[in-house]
């Protein structure tokens, strides 16, 4: 004779919220800083793209197109992701340097800001604007030395 075990109140009630959190985790989109490994919302770190041979700056709310590099706003996580060993963006052109990354993460945060503020999109220019400031401080503060071309040894 077989036995069917039915569940506890208690352990379906352990069950459902597992399956809340893991669901609240896909839609805020969790992703991981390639430097720093922290896990943050996607929105708040900084995504590049490889596109032929440079990379791009992909704002939140713009099209993204194949694999990519996520990066805290922070100069220590850019510095590092530049200069590592096993960096991501190490490639056989040498790897960028870290003022010119944050340069290009820069002009392509204020191009879409300044482009939600022409449509009317204030709520949306006003969640990258943080980001922006961050990213505006890192510049400002890298260290001297460090923000020079790097290369592959």
């Amino acid at each position: 004779m077989t036995q069917t075990r039915t569940p506890s109140p208690a352990g379906a009630a352990i069950k459902a919220r597992s399956h809340a959190v893991k669901s609240r985790s896909h839609a805020t989109g969790v992703r991981t800083c390639a430097a720093c490994r922290s896990r943050l919302a996607a929105r708040d770190l900084v995504r590049f793209t490889r596109d032929g041979g440079s990379w791009t700056c992909v704002v939140p709310g713009t099209p993204q197109h194949g694999r990519g590099v996520s990066l805290c706003p922070q100069s220590a996580c850019f510095e590092r992701a530049c200069t590592s060993r096993k960096s991501r963006f190490a490639c056989e052109h040498g790897r960028p340097a870290v003022t010119a990354l944050l340069g290009l993460a820069i002009e392509a945060y204020r191009d879409r800001i300044r482009l939600l503020r022409r449509s009317g999109g204030l709520g949306p220019a006003e969640i990258l604007e943080p980001i922006l400031s961050q990213l505006s401080n890192a510049l400002l503060t890298l260290p001297p030395g460090r923000s020079g071309e790097t290369h592959v040894r």
